[in-house]
């Protein structure tokens, strides 16, 4: 049995791998948000981009990265260019497949089992795929234990991935699960790769690695890096330019309001228009009766006021028709008598006789 190593070069590979898997994660379930407020086209979308993110940046880039400090005793490993696109494919797919059924199922939990199960064979395929790309001298086969195990890692963190997108709306909740989920799927890995166990080419039974041809490790690396970045920068990009999920909805039921109001008959909208403006000028003509019974209301008042003014000029005049009445009493005249000047003054003219 030959020595294998998961940590050859030291915590840088498993760092990256770790950060590659929560980025995808992150990514993925920001991108699904905005499918669920979307329909049709725009949803699968939507869900195909976040099958892209999870599948290729958050699993398969996160297995490889962690897959290139794999060693077996002094042997270079190389990989097999063909195999490990076709791990990235499966990886791609599988994991859209199960984001596609809980996207357009109408009951998401009651889906989730059959996606989590769906998606996490998925992830289990990418990774063995993934080391069936390898290529050196020996054969390669597996603890069954460990096998199962890394298995069923892989369905419970697809699992716990689709109920995030089902239930997660908020980006600081989205990222404290796509850090715990990261660290579910690293363990997925690590314990694969425990499960591996390689003997001499000679030992029988097991899978026979290819021998020779494929490229090294270390030429893998940097084109893997930069196509995690170049991906990463679209799907952030294509997250950070599009409305946010309240707006998708506001603008979603406007849409909805006007096709509702477009589909309606022109002569049934007439008709509410003119019973709306009927309406109006009926309120119209309601302000303009109350205007004027408040106008007449204040002429009655006016001449109530003008009667009481008639009323107290007449008292006025008979103080002062009394006032002089006194006067003449107290000069020895009678109240109702005149003088006889008064009365030579007050007689008319005698007439004339022939």
């Amino acid at each position: 049995m030959l020595q294998a190593h998961s940590f050859t070069n030291g915590p840088l590979i498993p760092a990256l791998g770790y950060v590659s898997s929560c980025l995808g994660i992150f990514l993925g379930l920001r991108c699904i948000t905005r499918a669920r407020a979307c329909r049709g086209g725009a949803r699968t979308r939507w869900l195909l981009l976040a099958g892209v993110a999870i599948g290729s940046v958050g699993v398969w880039a996160m297995d490889f990265v962690s897959l290139l400090g794999f060693s077996v005793g002094s042997q270079t490993s190389r990989y097999n260019v063909l195999i490990a696109l076709a791990s990235l494919l499966a990886a791609v797919v599988i994991t859209g497949s199960g984001l596609l059924i809980v996207g357009f199922g109408r009951d998401g939990y009651r889906l989730l089992p059959l996606a989590g199960l769906i998606a996490g064979l998925g992830v289990a395929a990418a990774h063995y795929l993934a080391m069936a790309a390898m290529r050196m001298s020996g054969q390669l086969s597996y603890d069954p234990l460990l096998l199962g195990l890394s298995i069923a890692i892989a369905i419970v963190a697809a699992t716990a991935t689709l109920w995030a997108a089902i239930r997660l709306r908020a980006a600081w909740p989205t990222l404290g699960v796509s850090l715990n989920l990261g660290i579910a799927l690293c363990g997925m890995h690590y314990t694969a790769m425990a499960a591996a166990r390689v003997a001499r080419a000679n030992h029988p039974g097991g899978l026979v690695f290819g021998g020779g041809g494929g490229a090294t490790a270390e030429s893998y690396l940097l084109p893997v890096i930069l196509g995690i970045s170049i991906v990463s920068f679209l799907i952030w990009a294509a997250v950070v330019l599009a409305p946010t999920e309240d707006a998708m909805r506001y603008d979603e039921a406007l849409i909805d309001h006007i096709r509702r109001r477009s589909a309606e008959p022109i002569g049934l909208r007439t008709v509410a228009q003119r019973r709306a403006v009927d309406g109006h000028q009926g309120h119209r003509t309601g302000d303009y009766a109350d205007h004027h019974g408040a106008r007449g209301h204040g002429a009655s008042d006016y001449g109530a006021n003008g009667h009481t003014a008639a009323s107290r000029d007449a008292t006025e005049r008979a103080v002062a028709d009394g006032a002089a009445t006194g006067h003449r009493v107290a000069n020895g005249h009678a109240p109702d008598q005149h003088t006889a000047g008064d009365h030579a003054a007050d007689a008319p003219p005698p007439s004339k006789q022939g």
